[in-house]
């Protein structure tokens, strides 16, 4: 039969009908094949967010972290070790510093009983001068450093803000400014072993703050 009026041939319009099928298959199974890839990336990606997947992959960012909290904790504790041995433990020679924030930078001194005799060295790392935040290091029983230290400022600059042979001063330094040092040497034969023994810095209003525990063992 022709269908020449329309332009093609019955075969031609079967040959047509079976293109569109083919394509319309095709079609169909890209559409699949393209699924399954977006599935499988889909269900990799859950794998991997999964809360019950890939559990030992999401423990390891916080095994890596306890890690790091361990160390810290670590420096932590150490640090706090090394401030509570904040002393010069064991030594015959003494030195300790002041600044201009009114703080010693040690809170004990500890000297052996084996000491003949103990050399203490101050040291002002601060910069201003001694009538304005001078420093000394004096030594008194423990009963005796609030006297003292309020006789002290009576006493004036030009005795070092010590009362003048107040024999209850069991050693003490001259008045210093920063930048500078001085020391004294005493004997600790009348010091007794676990007596207990204040220094102090007598500046008037500085012994409040500055002040610490001097042991004998």
């Amino acid at each position: 039969v022709s269908d020449s009026g329309l332009g093609f041939s019955h075969n031609r319009f079967i040959a047509l009908i079976v293109s569109i099928a083919f394509l319309v298959v095709l079609f169909e199974g890209a559409s699949e094949l393209g699924g399954g890839m977006i599935k499988a990336q889909v269900e990799q990606t859950t794998s991997k967010f999964h809360p019950e997947k890939n559990a030992e992959d999401r423990l390891k960012p916080a095994m890596v972290l306890a890690t790091e909290a361990n160390i810290d904790n670590s420096v932590e504790e150490t640090s706090e070790a090394v401030a509570a041995e904040w002393s010069a433990e064991g030594s015959c020679q003494q030195v300790i510093e002041g600044n201009d924030m009114l703080q010693f930078n040690l809170k004990e001194m500890v000297v052996s009983a084996n000491c003949k005799e103990v050399t203490v060295t101050l040291k002002h790392t601060g910069a201003m001068p001694a009538n304005v935040m001078g420093h000394n290091w004096v030594l008194t029983n423990n009963t005796d450093f609030m006297p003292v230290a309020q006789a002290g400022g009576a006493a004036g600059i030009e005795n070092n803000y010590v009362p003048v042979g107040d024999q209850r001063v069991l050693a003490a330094t001259t008045i210093i400014g920063g930048g500078q040092e001085t020391s004294v040497t005493f004997s600790i034969d009348s010091l007794v072993v676990g007596d207990d023994y204040t220094f102090f810095c007598s500046f008037p209003g500085h012994y409040a703050i500055m002040k610490g525990a001097f042991k004998v063992i």
